[in-house]
């Protein structure tokens, strides 16, 4: 029935030719203003399920405590005198100037010794100063400046190093598109530039630079990518057909599928991820494995029967490869569409438009290009009859003594499969957004630098929600209203300051600054820095003086971000050199057994948000990924080739020799200790809707063979060549993936390449085998 169907299509596209193209160009053209709608982000959210309770708490407490993800501007000075220097202050005060007519940011976006004022007012006046107004020009100043600094203690490690040969500025990014943070970050970095000197260089780091730039090389990567992938894939097609005409159809198939799939994305709303960033070179190598087939089959045909009309051999060559291209095309597509069950966006797009552009590919080759063969000279796509079966006999030769020795080839195989499966046992999750640079990447270096400097540039906010009981409160003299606020008892607040002890105390932290933290030092600095005084006051009406004068000095603002205006809910920040998944798993469940214990009186709940928060959410949503995707791409494909096939023993046969290839590279993965991230846990569903292309195309010409004794042999000389050209040119075309400058990208390039590689061996080898076992017998039944 099947093939019926596709003889009936590719027949009446042979008949009328020139409609279907007119009616493909007129679908690409509706397609193509779609792509000035297309939007990159590649922000971390978009790597993390939208409706996870992590990321929805860490934007409900950004919205409660107007914070921002931060762009640290350091400036890193050689100077003798460190940053206690005039040149490099001016610099500091001049650029925290330039930042904030930036659009978007307001008076309070900007962090630094600029903005942040200390316990000096202007002479006459009870306005406080900054610590650089005025800018300390004599040597008394410039102590005076050193002293202050020293005094407010947590200024250390977020505004200035402790070797004291950095200087910090933090800039609020605007909440909005990732396209407008994108350009936002782009002018800091443009605004940052002018200030480097021969002693001072400016380090522009962070998580949204980090998500900006990456953006930026996925553009760059597309730029190289697709230019050298149409390249390999134009050598292999002239290797395989040796015709230009062949060459040029490819391309007219490659160029539909990215200017319809893309476009398609542009109309609908969808934007440009770091996972859907990879789908021209996937659609690049994937739409042609079909081609490679079909030019294949039709220069034979051509080739053996001189007399056979051009039209003839369109039709006889649709009717026998039609089948085997509708189906590896289904089963390659529902591996895409696999996908769908993630949580993740970024990855669930990739799926629903790899698949898209996958079945648009099998339409174009089942409709336009047996019309452009039927518009073509048959000369244009004849080879010899010698040079068209070449390769077959030449694979054949290759093959036979496997098959002749199919016991040990099997053995050995199955030995193999043993080995690597062993190192499954090792493989691990990338766990540290920094891998997604290259270790010799200018941001990666300045990163590791910037953390080295100060508390480190990861900020993971422990959010206390205080609502204790009617006892948990003493009564104060007075009974005043005020005094029932949580955030305005001294044991409370006490308790906070153990907290923050011992959250510093743990290996992973860089530094914290919290409740207790800030209002002792503000106690300290405006009770004149008399010693005993870096403490909470011993009653609510005290502490709530303390509160008043943070607001008057340091600015209400400031406040908020610390403490609401309740005072029930309060942001303990918490800054991270390496922030990776274990070791801020293990300090997560570290704070809450610790506050469970020695908070849970106060009725207490912490949650936690921040960047880092949210960054805990993507490694399960990557590991129910993964499984999810191989069972659904298993199962879809196991029940699509059993429908048509109507033999489930066919459908674990074709499927055999690719699950053993996923088993190989998931071994090699854990032996060698490359990581599953984002980006390479999707090798393995497109493994599997790609690899079992190959044994659906052996096993179909098996069948034709059916009722000769050398019926696999003669199958491999017929399809083998096909295979081969196919798997190498996928391989190639995942491969260049190599040079992106996004390592998940160049190792889920590898992945697939060495998988489907794999997979083409374990076709011609391990399948074959299998299938000469039970060849004769199949021949004896045949022909009885």
């Amino acid at each position: 029935m099947l093939a019926r169907l596709t003889a009936t299509l590719a027949g009446w596209a042979i008949r009328r030719p020139r409609l279907v193209v007119a009616v493909a160009v007129a679908v690409v053209a509706a397609a193509v203003p779609g792509l000035l709608r297309l939007e990159v982000r590649t922000d971390g959210h978009a790597l993390v399920p939208r409706h996870d309770p992590a990321v929805v708490l860490d934007a409900e407490v950004r919205e409660h405590f107007d914070l921002r993800d931060p762009i640290v501007v350091l400036i890193e000075t050689t100077h003798p005198d460190g940053v206690y220097n005039l040149d490099t202050l001016r610099n500091v005060r001049q650029l925290s100037e330039a930042l904030a007519t930036l659009d978007g940011v307001g008076p309070h976006d900007i962090v630094s010794l600029s903005t942040e004022r200390r316990d000096r007012v202007y002479p006459g006046t009870l306005e406080f100063r900054s610590y650089l107004e005025p800018l300390p020009d004599t040597s008394e100043r410039m102590e005076e400046l050193r002293s202050d600094i020293d005094a407010a203690e947590i200024l250390t490690g977020t505004l200035i190093s402790a070797d004291e040969r950095a200087v910090n500025i933090m800039v609020g990014v605007p909440s909005g598109a990732n396209a407008g943070r994108v350009e936002f970050t782009r002018r800091v970095r443009e605004l940052a530039a002018p200030f480097a000197t021969e002693t001072d260089r400016v380090l522009v780091v962070g998580a949204p630079v980090a998500e900006a730039l990456l953006g930026t090389h996925v553009l760059e990567d597309l730029a190289l990518l697709l230019p050298l992938a149409l390249s390999v894939i134009a050598c292999v097609v002239w290797l395989g057909c040796r015709r230009l005409a062949g060459v040029a159809l490819a391309f007219q198939e490659v160029g539909a599928c990215l200017l319809v799939t893309f476009g398609v994305m542009g109309w609908l709303g969808f934007p440009v991820y770091l996972t859907t960033a990879v789908l021209p070179v996937i659609l690049t190598t994937v739409g042609l494995a079909d081609e490679i087939h079909i030019f294949w089959h039709y220069q034979r045909i051509v080739a053996r029967g001189a007399d056979t009309s051009r039209r003839a051999a369109v039709e006889q060559t649709l009717a026998e490869m039609g089948p085997p291209v509708v189906l590896s095309s289904l089963t390659t597509g529902l591996a895409f569409l696999s996908f769908l069950a993630s949580p993740i966006a970024a990855v669930w797009s990739f799926g629903l438009f790899a698949a898209f552009g996958t079945l648009f590919c099998m339409v174009w080759s089942l409709t336009v290009i047996p019309a452009c063969l039927a518009l073509l000279p048959a000369r244009k796509m004849r080879r010899p009859p010698a040079a068209a079966g070449a390769a077959g006999r030449r694979l054949r030769r290759l093959i036979e003594p496997l098959l002749r020795q199919r016991r040990r080839t099997l053995g050995l195989l199955l030995a193999i499969s043993v080995v690597l499966g062993l190192g499954v046992r090792y493989l691990v999750v990338q766990d540290s957004w920094l891998d997604g640079f290259a270790r010799d990447s200018a941001f990666r270096q300045n990163t590791v630098r910037a953390n080295d400097l100060l508390h480190g540039t990861h900020t993971l906010f422990a959010h206390l929600t205080f609502d204790p009981p009617a006892g948990a409160i003493p009564e104060t003299r007075g009974g005043a209203e005020w005094a029932r606020s949580p955030l305005l008892q001294p044991v409370i607040l006490e308790a906070i300051g153990d907290f923050e002890a011992f959250v510093r105390g743990r290996p992973e932290v860089g530094g914290v600054l919290g409740t207790h933290s800030h209002l002792t030092t503000v106690a300290y600095l405006w009770l004149g820095r008399r010693e005993g005084t870096r403490e909470i006051p011993e009653h609510p009406y005290l502490v709530e003086r303390v509160y008043d004068r943070f607001d008057r000095g340091r600015g209400e603002h400031r406040r908020r971000e610390v403490v609401d205006d309740d005072r029930r809910r309060t942001v303990v920040t918490i800054f991270l050199e390496e922030a990776n998944y274990r070791d801020t798993a293990a300090l997560m469940a570290a704070l809450r057994s610790w506050v469970d214990e020695h908070l849970g009186g106060f009725g207490v709940r912490l949650d936690f948000a921040g960047d880092v928060a949210v960054s805990q959410a993507m490694i399960p949503a990557i590991v129910r990924t993964q499984i999810s995707s191989l069972l659904l791409a298993l199962v879809g494909a196991v029940m699509v080739l059993s429908i048509l096939y109507r033999s489930f023993k066919t459908a674990l046969l074709a499927l055999t020799p690719t699950c053993f290839a996923v088993l190989w590279i998931f071994g090699f993965m854990g032996w060698f200790g490359i990581p599953l991230g984002v980006a390479t846990s999707m090798f393995c569903a497109i493994t599997l809707g790609i690899g079992v292309d190959y044994g659906i195309h052996l096993l179909e010409r098996v069948r034709h063979a059916t009722g000769r004794p050398d019926a696999v042999a003669r199958a491999i000389e017929d399809a083998g060549p096909a295979i081969v050209a196919d798997a190498i040119a996928i391989a190639l075309g995942f491969g260049l993936l190599v040079v992106s400058q996004v390592p998940a990208n160049a190792r889920l390039g590898i992945l697939v390449a060495a998988a489907l590689l794999a997979a083409a061996v374990l076709t011609l080898a391990g399948l074959a085998s299998l299938l000469s076992a039970t060849a004769p017998e199949r021949s004896r039944s045949s022909a009885s």
